[in-house]
């Protein structure tokens, strides 16, 4: 077992992932396509953009990654494996563990309390194309996002 650590964090829009990772992990290198949309001041998403910030994101783990980075956590929702595969692919690479926590939030509770205004229909999308992950990736840890 090596001493680097990647962390995946896995949930809808509003479930609780970046409270989780500031309470949990609160010296972890944090990579998340929302920094993206903050990075000239307040939070502007822009769907036509949404490639580009996932390439912001596993580009930062990625330099990360390479530099040694004890603790690298990926706060996206992360609800399909395609997903989450680069990430895997990238901690395979530079000899990093992998770790998954995956936040379970009723989507009434996930939608009334997200900060970037997504509907409540599309937090139920995201719910529902949440992908178990495989074992051979790592271990999934499921906790509650109401608590």
């Amino acid at each position: 077992m090596t001493h680097k650590r990647m962390v995946i964090m896995r949930g809808p829009s509003g479930s609780g992932k970046s409270t989780y990772t500031g309470k949990h992990f609160p010296n972890a290198v944090v990579c998340s396509a929302d920094h993206y949309f903050e990075r000239s001041g307040p939070y502007n998403f822009d769907r036509n953009k949404l490639g580009a910030a996932h390439g912001y994101c596993k580009g930062k783990a990625e330099t990360y990654l390479k530099k040694g980075a004890p603790l690298v956590v990926v706060d996206n929702t992360n609800t399909q494996l395609r997903e989450m595969k680069p990430y895997v692919q990238l901690a395979e690479k530079y000899g990093y563990d992998v770790e998954f926590v995956r936040l379970e939030t009723p989507v009434e509770i996930a939608a009334g309390r997200n900060t970037h205004g997504v509907p409540e229909e599309a937090v139920q999308r995201m719910a529902a194309r949440m992908e178990d992950v495989p074992r051979d990736w790592g271990d999934e840890k499921v906790v509650s996002g109401t608590g």
